[in-house]
């Protein structure tokens, strides 16, 4: 792959061969990376300190998280859309359901992996932020999309063993069928996630 040198988003579930790839183009001098499991505030003014030294040539700043924090974000919005002059943003995220409209707003998409439009959620850091950053953007989602995210959501609370009730079970089987039937994605989502956030606070 060829990343093309501007600034934009990057939907990747393998970061590490993305920021490889930008280390064989572009020389150390270019490259500003900062990896994270969660990007935080204090990533955020890292990030926008080192934007800010003036440089005479062409620069990236690479963040690379599998987590965006909602305060962190909101902190990044005016230099995404304002960037100081030869520097551009790289953002890695492995689904842009972690990101809020107003990132998504400011820069390119670019999908490294087929599939990727589907949002596979990661699961294992599904959280009440991921939920609500979810629901914010429900109403870009296609029904099939949609409907991809309930069954993703099912299917890993049943891979990790949590025990549904008959209840729980039934939901997720008539969500996608309200899905199917033009139902508010938003509503769905909502009710999906708090029932498989509550067995993830519990672990079963």
């Amino acid at each position: 792959m060829r990343i093309e040198p501007k600034s934009q988003i990057l939907i990747t579930h393998d970061p590490t061969a993305v920021i490889e790839e930008l280390q064989e183009h572009y020389t150390p001098a270019q490259l500003i990376i900062i990896e994270r499991d969660e990007f935080k505030v204090e990533d955020a003014k890292e990030a926008m300190q080192r934007a800010y030294v003036a440089s005479s040539q062409e620069r990236f700043i690479v963040l690379s998280a599998r987590k965006y924090n909602i305060y962190a974000q909101n902190a990044m919005l005016k230099i995404l859309e304002e960037p100081p002059s030869n520097t551009h943003f790289i953002l890695i995220v492995p689904s842009k359901s972690l990101l809020l409209p107003t990132i998504l707003s400011r820069l390119p998409l670019m999908q490294l992996e087929e599939g990727a439009s589907c949002e596979a959620v990661h699961f294992e850091e599904f959280d009440l932020e991921v939920l609500y950053n979810l629901i914010q953007k429900a109403k870009e989602f296609k029904k099939n999309e949609a409907m991809s995210v309930v069954r993703g959501m099912l299917e890993f609370a049943l891979r990790k063993g949590y025990k549904l009730s008959q209840k729980e079970l039934d939901y997720f089987g008539n969500a996608v069928k309200l899905l199917e039937l033009n139902s508010n994605p938003a509503n769905v989502f909502i009710t999906a996630g708090l029932i498989l956030l509550g067995h993830k606070k519990r672990g079963k």
